[in-house]
């Protein structure tokens, strides 16, 4: 059996068991209507067509990644600038093996959750606004760093500086589930740290549904702990990942981004409002 069969055999129960638990905990207000998810998806049509173009882009960036790495490569200016003594600080007085698979866990399932969940969420609760308005922030997100991973190459610190330890890298089955969708070779901007960040934004001030808001500002903070103690990212990912991730959020909520959205929902009888 290989590492990615055995990881997937917890991980789909694991995020199934976790999505479940999500639908229950954040529904704070009992929106939530599972017999009206297929009407509910129909009119959210755009917003699943923006959600496939984002996944078919990661596929091609994955492709383009694996037949010749674009770019330069400035990793060494990331190094140069803050070095490491953080990140062996935190890998020294932290080697605790729970701590170190409770971080693996957070990374490897963490925002799967969120993201795979956030949207279904909003579509069981019949909210295709916020829905799309994900949607379409997740998109804006994956403009950047999808460019960022194939024009600037910054290893990550656990593969570039051989004192980190590659506390998650060295688990077969943790990194044969990351390669699924990442090639975890390129760390600039955070995406963990952007996505999250959007996802709060929309929670905290659109929804406003308060529940899962603290739990994305939770999520947000975890994740910037958790990204440099297992030596996956360097610290200058995190701001630039805040900037995106604000971005994002402030070019779809405010309707920026409609006119470029519309090219695709309209082609699909909804419009930005996803109507």
């Amino acid at each position: 059996m290989t590492p990615l069969t055995k990881g997937l055999l917890w991980f789909i129960p694991s995020l199934v068991a976790l999505i479940l638990i999500g639908i229950r905990l954040f529904d704070e207000d009992k929106k939530v209507r599972f017999d009206l998810l297929v009407n509910t998806a129909w009119k959210g049509r755009g917003g699943i067509a923006v959600l496939i173009m984002v996944a078919i882009a990661i596929k091609i960036e994955n492709i383009i990644f694996d037949i010749r790495p674009l770019g330069a490569d400035v990793t060494w200016w990331f190094y140069r600038v803050e070095g490491v003594g953080h990140i062996l600080f935190l890998q020294k007085h932290l080697s605790s093996h729970y701590i170190v698979h409770a971080s693996s866990l957070f990374y490897v399932l963490g925002l799967t959750f969120f993201v795979s969940f956030v949207p279904l969420f909003f579509l069981l609760r019949e909210d295709t606004e916020n829905f799309n308005l994900f949607a379409k922030a997740l998109a804006v997100n994956y403009m950047f760093i999808l460019p960022g991973y194939l024009l600037l190459h910054v290893t990550v610190t656990s593969y570039y500086v051989p004192e980190v330890e590659p506390l998650m890298y060295g688990q077969p089955q943790y990194l044969a589930i990351l390669q699924l969708i990442n090639r975890q070779s390129n760390c600039f901007p955070s995406g963990h740290t952007s996505i999250s960040l959007t996802i709060t934004l929309i929670a905290l001030y659109n929804a406003r549904l308060k529940r899962l808001a603290y739990f994305g500002i939770l999520f947000t903070v975890l994740t910037v702990f958790v990204i440099v103690y297992l030596g996956v990212h360097w610290l200058l990912d995190i701001p630039a990942g805040i900037a995106v991730g604000a971005f994002a959020y402030w070019s779809t909520s405010t309707g920026r981004m409609d006119r470029f959205f519309n090219l695709v929902t309209d082609r699909f009888g909804t419009g930005a409002d996803g109507t």
